[in-house]
């Protein structure tokens, strides 16, 4: 069997999600960990000089355009997979079997990454683009001036609405990275009675809980303080 004719059947697809989001799961750390920098007080230098470096190296732009690319193909693949799923089923259960056989979590998949991905959408409308395309600020730190993202950051937190956007949106990737961890686990083979208990933590308290939430904390920190 050609690659092409693999990974156009169901195994295959399931293969490039879960290799497509282990690589956004990397993402994710890297991204935490600048934008938990928007909570130092040093009148956003870390934050900026951050966001500068992110913005003008040319390879982590490069790996940026990529990662949109693969936030697409996760998306688009996860989308004909539920499709097939379902079309494999064309008569719905009398009686839905519910944790019978599956999870809640793995039963909300496609709402969940649905609202994850229009979530990320205002997200790069709101920051992204702003920075790359709109009209910022500029801050100077030690002879050197770059666009002022952090004031930009807290100006946009000012509005509760927004800040419970991105609650929601932590919610949904939780529940998102709680079943996708695991289930790319099982599909890459990599679930062993041995190791299952450290891929469960993995999966649950670090990628479902605990980055999540620090996500979440950001905006909610910057209203409180701006109150």
């Amino acid at each position: 069997m050609k690659w092409s004719q693999f990974f156009s059947t169901t195994i295959g697809k399931k293969l490039l999600v879960g290799a497509t989001g282990f690589f956004l799961c990397t993402f994710l750390i890297v991204h935490l960990a600048g934008n938990l920098s928007l909570m130092k007080d040093d009148g956003g230098q870390a934050f900026n000089l951050y966001a500068d470096f992110m913005g003008h190296n040319p390879l982590i732009q490069t790996l940026a355009w990529g990662l949109k690319v693969v936030i697409l193909i996760h998306a688009f693949l996860a989308i004909q997979l539920t499709i097939r799923n379902q079309a494999a089923r064309p008569v719905k259960y009398a009686v839905k079997p519910g944790n019978a056989t599956s999870s809640w979590y793995s039963r909300q998949m496609a709402v969940m990454g649905s609202l994850l991905f229009i979530f990320l959408v205002i997200h790069l409308a709101n920051f992204w683009w702003k920075m790359h395309y709109g009209s910022l600020n500029s801050a100077t730190y030690d002879g050197k001036e770059v666009g002022d993202l952090y004031t930009a950051v807290w100006f946009a937190f000012e509005n509760i609405g927004l800040v419970v956007l991105y609650v929601i949106g932590m919610i949904a990737l939780s529940f998102h990275l709680i079943h996708g961890f695991k289930s790319s686990m099982q599909t890459f083979g990599w679930n062993h009675p041995k190791y299952n208990g450290m891929i469960n933590f993995i999966g649950l308290w670090l990628f479902g809980i605990l980055i999540p939430l620090l996500f979440a904390v950001i905006p909610v920190y910057i209203y409180i303080k701006q109150i």
